[in-house]
């Protein structure tokens, strides 16, 4: 990395308060976490649908797995680190953006499903979209916050897995009762869609310009690699972070089913209490 570059980069880790005015700061928090939330709403809902898809498709529950699961993970898992290397050298604001877009529209898109194998390359499709989105937004949170705030900063968007599961699992279940699965859908996905251009409309990513990364000054894929191979505490927390999201996910898939299967409970009661 060229000496200019790495002035680059010190001014705006080391002085992200200079990067933009204290508002954009807090727009820019406020925006990230509503995109989260859409994220983990648009994640979850599928969890609370599984029983009214199930037996409107004829569904066994190794079809019903496949559609909460290995659908939305095969390419979520393994897409965050090319997208990441996208953000890298491209505008992170408008990588977030698209994500968004893309999403958001296969999760309104899950609604117009004829079968499994549509709605099962529909989930593929989110999970495309959401793996694009934390890694953009901690990029730009790094940059625009400051050191000392950074944990808070960060804390604050994680915010949107609590609260965009809340949403996913209640509004999911009151919404499938009301209007029915596939229009629930629709309305979970349809306002994100707008959340997305309000964000590519109004953010600005403090790289643009003079600021804006030259080839020489990205690392490559293999010198990354090479860092995180000298830092074990990344592995230990990676691998951590793996089985806790394996045993959670999978509760979570089909808890709603076990539920309503065992106990008979009404699809909105029991969003309300699970969430």
């Amino acid at each position: 990395m060229s000496a200019d570059a790495l002035g680059r980069s010190t001014s705006l880790q080391g002085g992200g308060a200079d990067v933009g005015a204290m508002g954009h700061s807090r727009c820019l928090l406020w925006l990230l976490l509503v995109a989260y939330t859409f994220n983990f709403l648009d994640r979850q809902v599928l969890n609370i649908l599984a029983e009214p898809i199930k037996l409107e498709m004829h569904l066994s529950d190794s079809q019903l797995g496949l559609l909460t699961g290995l659908s939305f993970a095969i390419l979520y898992t393994t897409l965050g680190i090319p997208i990441g290397r996208l953000a890298d050298r491209t505008s992170r604001v408008g990588v977030i953006g698209a994500s968004m877009v893309c999403w958001t529209g296969f999760t309104v898109a899950c609604g117009f499903a004829a079968n499994i194998v549509q709605l099962a390359a529909f989930r593929i499709g989110v999970g495309v979209g959401e793996a694009g989105c934390t890694p953009a937004a901690h990029s730009l949170i790094s940059d625009c916050i400051p050191a000392h705030k950074r944990a808070r900063a960060l804390a604050f968007y994680s915010l949107g897995v609590p609260i965009g599961s809340l949403l996913g699992l209640t509004l999911g279940g009151i919404l499938a009762h009301a209007i029915g699965w596939r229009m629930t859908m629709v309305a979970v996905g349809a306002p994100g869609l707008a959340v997305a251009i309000i964000i590519m409309v109004v953010l600005k990513d403090p790289r643009h310009g003079a600021m804006a990364p030259k080839r020489g000054d990205v690392p490559s894929l293999m010198e990354v690699l090479g860092e995180l191979r000298r830092t074990p505490s990344f592995w230990w927390l990676a691998f951590g972070a793996a089985f806790t999201s394996f045993t959670a996910y999978g509760q979570a898939s089909f808890m709603a089913s076990f539920y309503l299967r065992n106990h008979a409970s009404a699809l909105p009661a029991f969003a309300q209490r699970v969430a």
